[in-house]
């Protein structure tokens, strides 16, 4: 079995990116956290086979938390996962002793492809560029298609961690209009939960996800409210 612990201070996306990951057979995700200092505790305390750790955490020194942690856990191998994928950013990452770098908006399979492989030996550096995409399964296209440009924005705003409070907020919507909407989005999905339908989202990439990810300003294309 594989042991992670995810460090992402983004609450949406790690909890999405660990149940994808713990529906694998192999992999288990033993430890969430949400800063580096967190990540250094449970690495040190777990072990874990891998430690995937977001690169842009606030009050996060991301050199000097690959450096503890490789003197702490030197058998766990640590992937980077950011936004960001210049060179000198993944260049960076390598110098300070990270074993393998991703971009954070590969999909949840993907990731966990890449965990084995790096587990498994190999090369460890990804970018959206160099990683083959398989096909949306035609069933998950169809389902997406049934969402109004209200609804995909107001996925991508639960992927990007908004409460139904907050997008209230930001869309000038009353808390049970967005209420009805996350609705329809889980009933389109065929999902039985918030959680569940941001797991869906990050694992087939329907909306966009961190920094770069922020949702765009919903124009009305003649779908109702």
């Amino acid at each position: 079995m594989i042991t992670v612990v995810l460090a992402d201070d983004h609450q949406a996306f790690a909890e999405g990116l660990g149940m994808v990951l713990d529906a694998e057979d192999d992999i288990e995700v033993v430890g969430v956290a949400r800063d580096g200092g967190e990540a250094l505790e449970l690495t040190s305390a777990l072990a874990p086979t891998v430690l995937l750790l977001d690169a842009h955490m606030p009050n996060t020194n991301l050199p000097q938390v690959l450096r503890d942690v490789k003197a702490k856990a030197p058998d766990t191998r640590v992937m980077v996962l950011s936004a960001d994928t210049r060179r000198e950013t993944i260049a960076a990452a390598t110098q300070a002793g990270a074993d393998g770098f991703l971009a954070k908006d590969t999909s949840g399979r993907q990731v966990a492809s890449m965990i084995r492989r790096l587990v498994g030996g190999e090369g460890g550096y990804f970018t959206p560029a160099g990683v083959s995409r398989p096909p949306r399964d035609p069933s998950v296209e169809l389902r997406v298609r049934t969402l109004s440009a209200r609804e995909r924005q107001i996925l991508t705003m639960l992927a990007n961690g908004y409460s139904n409070r907050r997008i209230a907020e930001e869309c000038y919507l009353s808390l049970n209009t967005v209420r009805t909407h996350v609705q329809n989005v889980l009933v389109k999905l065929g999902v039985h939960s918030k959680l569940e339908a941001v797991a869906f989202a990050l694992e087939h990439q329907v909306v966009p996800v961190g920094p770069s990810g922020a949702p765009a300003p919903w124009s009305d294309n003649g779908d109702s409210l």
